[in-house]
């Protein structure tokens, strides 16, 4: 399988934006025991010289993995995303993510290589406030077996044929003895 060039370099919008809640900042907080103070406490974050409290660094998780399987669907990857490995991630923040921001996701999709029944893009992620000021950027190299490869299924047909065969040979001699 060929993955056509004219879709890398794709730009999606994700359709909706994602509003962070402040209760949602310390629940998630608590799920990765993350005990600074300013995601608890707005005295605290201000004192961080923020009027809201603070997400943690991986908040973005949350909504990060809707726009990503989002993503492959509207890229039209050939991907299975039923077996995937999240192999990398680079996240540059541009300013805290805080409680009450409403956050637009723009993603690219920058490469994607197919080789022997697998496939490893990477994607770009531009992470904005509600003004169009830049929150966060990731870059994110996903790898995952393809969705239907010729070469891959014949390996493994052949591979499934050769156990099954000495699975039959090892029954049929325990049977003679």
């Amino acid at each position: 399988m060929t993955i056509a060039e004219n879709i890398i370099g794709t730009h999606y919008r994700y359709p909706d934006h994602f509003e962070v809640d402040r209760e949602k900042i310390r629940e998630f907080a608590r799920a990765v025991k993350d005990d600074h103070p300013a995601h608890y406490s707005e005295e605290a974050a201000r004192e961080c010289g923020h009027d809201a409290l603070i997400a943690s660094l991986t908040f973005l998780a949350v909504a990060g993995r809707r726009v990503q399987l989002e993503i492959f669907n509207q890229f039209d990857v050939p991907i299975n995303m039923e077996r995937v490995l999240h192999r990398d991630q680079k996240i540059t923040f541009h300013r805290p993510i805080l409680a009450g921001d409403k956050l637009f996701f723009d993603s690219y999709l920058d490469s994607v290589t197919e080789s022997h029944g697998a496939v490893v893009t990477e994607v770009r992620g531009e992470v904005t406030d509600e003004h169009g000021e830049p929150v966060l950027t990731s870059v994110v190299t996903v790898m995952g077996e393809a969705q239907s490869d010729t070469e891959a299924d014949e390996v493994s047909d052949r591979i499934a044929a050769a156990r099954d065969e000495a699975l039959r040979k090892m029954v049929a001699k325990q049977t003679a003895q």
